[in-house]
């Protein structure tokens, strides 16, 4: 280091300069030339240092400060704390000299700043720029700094869902796996990671995509409690912690004939008279459709005399029977045999079941053999 007529220093080192104790002329500027060198002897370009002598005022740590408050942060509790370095080595005083909205305050001691009142990030205005000023009393001199607050979100939304119940009547118990039923919506006022939604769906029948979409993740069934599916859909959201939100959904079912009907046993029997005369009631079979359709009887085997007749109407609505009755036509000897107890077999009379209203086939292995 060149000039400065002695009374200046630097480190070999760090490069700092320091004053070497020799008193220095008020209001005198000092231009110091400093130059640096490796360890090879190599010299680069020098640069000049101008240092005026005399009352120097505070200087802050920084020359700028930014700071990053959480939304909801409470009023009075400090942000930032801001200090400044008197070289006269004299209490200092700070201010705020810009303070928009007069949403902060200062200590005057101290240098926190802190909120006036709470802030909400969703509120828009979450970017504030500050000035404070560190002074001396004793000698009038100061100096200032900017500061930069910036308000961040907080996790503080709870997703929500559009609707708090969500339905869909007539749904085809036919319905295919995999096929979009209804969509569920929900909003999270948050920002960023705290704002996105993730969907979750409490049930074993449905699933549900990332949009919102419901769809059957296996074949429904019309024939449940109320004909209906009612379970909940959850909204969770990325915030630390997570919150969430939950909505109903209702699907009501619409009924398919994918059933056959029922007999409510595989083998009728029952004993007649060998002197029955016509319209004798000989049995009831009873069916019953798991779809709740209606249902009709037929006999469609073993009665090709035409021996017995079957009212096809009773019963109407599942629940019923249909009556057998002995036909008006003497009995055949061909058709019936004689036991020893003076009753007669009847020779395997197949009743045919079907649900009114529809074409629906019988399961082979449903075909009910009457038998006596």
């Amino acid at each position: 280091m060149h000039w400065g007529e002695g009374r200046f220093e630097v480190d070999r080192t760090s490069g700092e300069i320091r004053t070497t104790g020799r008193p220095l002329t008020p209001n005198k500027e000092y231009v110091l030339k400093v130059q640096a060198a490796d360890t090879q002897g190599h010299k680069g370009p020098p640069a000049n240092v101008a240092v005026l002598a005399g009352l120097r005022p505070p200087q802050f740590t920084n020359a700028s400060y930014t700071v990053f408050v959480p939304e909801g942060t409470a009023a009075g509790q400090a942000v930032l704390v801001v200090q400044a370095v008197s070289f006269q080595r004299v209490p200092l005083s700070y201010m705020l000299l810009a303070n928009p909205g007069n949403l902060f305050n200062m200590n005057r001691e101290s240098g926190a700043v802190s909120l006036t009142q709470a802030v909400d990030y969703e509120g828009g205005h979450n970017l504030h720029h500050l000035q404070v000023r560190a002074s001396e009393s004793s000698t009038g001199l100061s100096s200032a700094a900017e500061v930069a607050v910036h308000i961040t979100d907080e996790n503080d939304c709870t997703p929500e869902f559009m609707h708090s119940i969500y339905s869909r009547d007539n749904v085809p118990e036919t319905t295919m796996p995999g096929t979009s039923v209804l969509q569920v919506l929900a909003r999270d006022c948050d920002t960023g990671l705290n704002s996105e939604i993730s969907y979750f769906i409490q049930s074993l029948d449905f699933d549900i995509s990332a949009q919102g979409v419901v769809s059957p993740s296996q074949r429904l069934d019309y024939e449940r409690p109320n004909h209906m599916y009612e379970f909940a859909v959850v909204a969770v959201d990325r915030g630390r912690p997570a919150r969430t939100g939950t909505a109903s959904v209702r699907i009501r079912m619409a009924n398919a004939n994918d059933e056959v009907p029922i007999f409510s046993q595989a083998v009728y029997k029952t004993f007649l008279s060998e002197d029955a005369g016509p319209d004798t009631l000989v049995a009831i079979v009873h069916a019953k459709d798991p779809d709740g359709d209606a249902v009709t009887y037929a006999i469609t085997g073993g009665n090709e005399d035409s021996n017995f007749e079957l009212d096809n109407q009773k019963g109407e609505g599942g629940g019923g029977g249909g009556e057998i009755v002995r036909h008006g036509v003497s009995t055949s000897a061909n058709l019936y045999t004689s036991s020893r107890r003076g009753y007669f077999d009847l020779p395997f009379l197949r009743l045919a079941r079907s649900c009114s209203g529809n074409k629906d086939e019988l399961r082979s292995p449903s075909d009910t053999t009457w038998t006596r």
